[in-house]
């Protein structure tokens, strides 16, 4: 939320000279947080296959639509309710990872992929939470 992150504008800021193009797309297009997290074709493709997993028909849009909707829709009181939020901190979380696989290991998954991977690593935490 703080927008610490270090993409590539903030390197650049800095006097670092790295490719400034979006290791998930490929666009040439300089990397921004915002860009990163909603407007890269792979991390919109990621968040509404997740959204799609959770049963939720709605248009996605940047971080600061995301962030609002989520803010209005979360409610830690009702287990239905929080499942968004722990999603979209995983998707953010796979999103810089991917991220960093790409950039410097040049490792590559699809979004498809990464959006079986975190609603399994949701499903698997949601479990451990269960008292038998």
């Amino acid at each position: 939320m703080h927008r610490r992150l270090t993409t590539v504008d903030r390197l650049a800021k800095w006097g670092v000279q790295v490719d400034q193009s979006c290791t998930l797309c490929g666009r040439d297009i300089e990397e921004t947080h915002d860009y990163l997290y909603f407007e890269c074709s792979y991390s919109q493709s990621l968040w509404k296959g997740m959204l799609r997993w959770l049963e939720y028909q709605r248009t996605t849009g940047n971080w600061k639509t995301e962030l609002q909707w989520l803010i209005a829709n979360v409610n830690n009181r009702n287990p239905r309710k929080t499942l968004p939020g722990v999603v979209f901190a995983a998707v953010v979380y796979n999103i810089w990872m991917k991220r960093n696989d790409r950039r410097f290991q040049q490792l590559s998954r699809e979004a498809k992929d990464r959006a079986k991977e975190i609603a399994l690593q949701v499903h698997i935490a949601g479990q451990k939470k269960l008292k038998w």
